[in-house]
């Protein structure tokens, strides 16, 4: 079986694909990752094969360029600029697949092109989620991508939620709907790791990570000016701090207080089975390998996927949803995590979370799933039309 991934950027889009593209892999079955030409090292990296295709192309650009110029944001911006991604790669992407035939793609939901590849080929879709579902059609997300890429070749529509969607989600964090889901194990990967030596030894007084993913400093360091009150507010609980933020964003961090671990990347997975707790900007990533080692969580999201994120776990009882955006005080943080530090509900719901999460089957055991979905589906049909004739441009 031919399998194509495709992502909309790097970073926490592409990483929850790698833990099935191992499985797809180690159970003999070829696969190869789509990407800008720039965005090849990361998917190297993680042990993938990887399929640079079309002109390059800064996400963070784009994005910036579309809200100084007064775009549409929330749901609709981001299906505006998937959009104008997609444009970009498909028609490169298209003649290569002519060639390749895969039998699947698998996308995560910001990438559009992956659906309307399947649509073209007439090959399943496959949508791996982030985390809880922010592009179900409940929460307001369009269903399908209609208009001038849909025309482009020869569509009505592209459905945004495939035809099967992989989800990592526990029902209790999960939302409810009736596309069909296919329950699978998230296993957090954070790119190549090394244990620290200071992590091989268990702590001495309660530990609180602190951490703020890795988008939203593409937009700019002002998007992370509320971070260091945060870290300093937190200085004053009786814990020991790990500020874990990209080398990037080292230079905001002034005049820290003293119980503050290291400054720089650590692995997530290795660092969160001894804390207390996490405290964090939302970012699927983060939120889901925090559940995963059952940690309490205090969530202070700006983004809308974020808001989301932060909503969906406060109501697990496993964290708490700090709301404000850009300006949150930073004394609400402290006080907040040291909610969750002394009330032992929070602990408790975060390792109710963690075990329903380890009921769900891991990434080896869903590739007979995606296995059958290539063999049972409809033989590929002939390219559209419109693209045959020389529609796609």
């Amino acid at each position: 079986m031919r399998v194509l991934f495709t992502s909309w950027a790097g970073g926490g889009h592409f990483a929850p694909l790698v833990p099935l593209g191992w499985a797809l892999r180690a159970a003999g079955h070829d696969a190869l990752v789509a990407c800008h030409p720039g965005q090849a090292d990361p998917i190297l990296r993680a042990g993938l094969p990887a399929l640079p295709i079309g002109p390059e192309l800064d996400m963070f650009a784009l994005l910036r360029e579309r809200r100084t110029a007064g775009g549409r944001r929330g749901y609709a911006g981001m299906l505006d600029t998937a959009e104008a991604v997609a444009d970009v790669l498909a028609g490169d992407l298209i003649a290569f697949c002519e060639r390749w035939r895969p039998d699947i793609v698998v996308y995560e939901p910001a990438s559009v092109v992956g659906p309307l590849v399947a649509a073209v080929l007439g090959v399943p879709a496959v949508r791996q989620l982030w985390a809880a579902d922010f592009t179900a059609p409940v929460n307001g997300f369009p269903a399908a991508v209609t208009g001038a890429l849909a025309v482009r070749f020869g569509l009505d529509e592209v459905g945004t939620a495939g035809d099967l969607t992989l989800d990592p989600g526990p029902p209790r964090l999960q939302v409810r709907d009736g596309l069909p889901r296919q329950p699978i194990r998230y296993v957090p990967y954070n790119g190549p790791a090394v244990l620290p030596g200071w992590l091989r030894e268990p702590p001495t007084r309660r530990r609180i990570c602190v951490t703020w993913g890795t988008s939203l400093g593409g937009f700019g360091l002002d998007r992370m000016r509320h971070v260091p009150p945060i870290v300093h507010a937190l200085g004053r609980l009786d814990a020991e701090l790990v500020v874990a933020v990209l080398d990037a964003h080292r230079e905001l961090f002034t005049d820290l207080p003293d119980n503050v671990r290291t400054v720089g990347p650590v692995p997530l997975h290795l660092l969160l089975p001894t804390c207390a707790a996490i405290v964090h900007q939302g970012g699927a990533g983060t939120l889901m390998t925090a559940l995963t080692c059952g940690t309490p969580q205090v969530v202070v999201p700006s983004i809308p996927d974020q808001i989301f994120n932060a909503g969906q776990l406060a109501g697990t009882g496993a964290g708490i949803h700090v709301r404000g955006r850009d300006d949150v005080a930073a004394e609400e943080v402290g006080a907040r995590t040291r909610d969750v530090l002394t009330d032992p509900a929070y602990r408790l719901a975060a390792h109710r979370l963690r075990t329903e999460h380890r009921c769900r089957p891991a990434p080896a055991n869903v590739v007979p799933t995606l296995e059958r979905l290539a063999t049972e589906w409809p033989r590929p049909r002939a390219f559209r039309t419109a693209y045959a004739a020389g529609g796609a441009g």
